[in-house]
This record gives C-alpha cells, structure tokens and sequence, in this order.
C-alpha cells in the first residue's frame, strides 16, 4: 500500500503542476469557466481509475475537458450537490425545532451534523460513482445507490486520512480557497481511488 503522504507529495511534485495549479486556482473564481475544474478533475480520475498513467492533464486539451465535464457533471450533481442540499434542509428542519425547544445551543451544532455526515461521505461515494462509470461507461452504473452505499463501509476506515488531509488544506488555505482547492483535490481523488482498489483487491482475497 502507498504511503498517503508520500502519494501527496509526489502528486505536488509531479511536472507542471505549477502551472496546473495557477491555472485552476484562477478558474475556480471565474463563473461558468469554473465548471471546467470538474472536466479536469474527471480527466485525472479517469487516467487513476483505467490506470492510464498518473501525468497530471493539460488545461489547453479544451475540448477534452469539455467532453468530461460532460461525462461527471450528473455524477457529481447526485453524490456532491443534491446531498449537501439535503443536509441543508434537514439542518433548517432540525434547527427550527431546537430553537422553538430553547436549545439554542444544540441547534448550532448538534443540527450541523448531517453536514458532517455529507462532509465525510459525498466524496467518496462520488469517487465510488467514478469508478463504475469509467469501468462500465455507465452512466446508470454510476448511479445505482443499492451498490455503491454499501461499497463504502469497508473503505470508510481507510479514506479517513485523505479526507482529513483534504478539509485541512482548505481551512488551512481557506484566504486562497480556488488554489487550496485544486491543491486538495488532486491527491484526494488519487488516494480515494486507491483506497477502492485496495478494498476491491482485500475483497477478492477472501473471496479466493
């Protein structure tokens, strides 16, 4: 198994990630053109998940960061957004009902845990979701609740420290949040996607 902060560093330390970096940085404050951050990304995941190599994507292949914004945008909209937003109705719902409780105090924290709940999950079930649409080229693979939910429980323990690492550099970076952001989410994915190999490879071992 890699060493996580190893794989981290190796990521950063990799060719043209300075440039890479400068350049998402800036997109991720620029309205619409920001949506190309996820054509990245999912370039990134694809080469991890079909083990196409581990070079960090060029920003010029316009087109082909299109083609893949094109391919995660339902994914990450149904294990990304739609969850968050659930979070945020069920904290609404929760926080309404403490205050008329006169529990002030729980309804500004106790009332935020479906967010952490979200903030510990959506990541790697979008990985998960990325994972069977590249390997099936199925968009309804990737969406399919029933497989990828449970798939999760023997990677939670494992995906611990990744998304540690992830939330800390951004409230570390949180002054710079577009670069902090990009710098964050290169290595998560990578990690997260050895994370369900490692999981995948564990399983078989016992199967046979």
């Amino acid at each position: 198994m890699d060493n996580r902060e190893k794989l981290t560093w190796r990521i950063w330390q990799s060719e043209g990630m300075g440039k890479a970096l400068l350049i998402g940085g800036l997109l991720f404050y620029v309205p619409v053109l920001n949506l190309l951050l996820l054509g990245y990304l999912g370039r990134w995941a694809r080469q991890l998940i079909l083990q196409q190599g581990a070079e960090l994507p060029e920003w010029r292949e316009g087109r082909a960061l299109l083609e893949e914004l094109g391919r995660v945008i339902v994914p990450v909209l149904v294990w990304g957004v739609l969850p968050v937003l659930l979070a945020g109705l069920v904290y609404w719902a929760l926080a309404g009902l403490l205050f008329w409780l006169h529990l002030g105090f729980f309804a500004r924290t106790v009332a935020l845990a479906p967010f952490a709940l979200v903030a510990l999950l959506a990541p790697l079930a979008l990985v998960n979701s990325l994972v069977r649409l590249y390997q099936t080229d199925s968009l309804r693979q990737a969406l399919e609740v029933n497989a990828i939910v449970p798939a999760m429980a023997p990677q939670l323990r494992r995906a611990l420290f990744p998304l540690f690492q992830f939330y800390g550099i951004l409230v570390l970076g949180w002054p710079l949040a577009g670069f902090a952001f990009f710098l964050a989410a290169l290595p998560l994915i990578a990690q997260l996607v050895l994370v369900q190999r490692e999981t995948d490879e564990g399983l078989k071992s016992q199967v046979f």
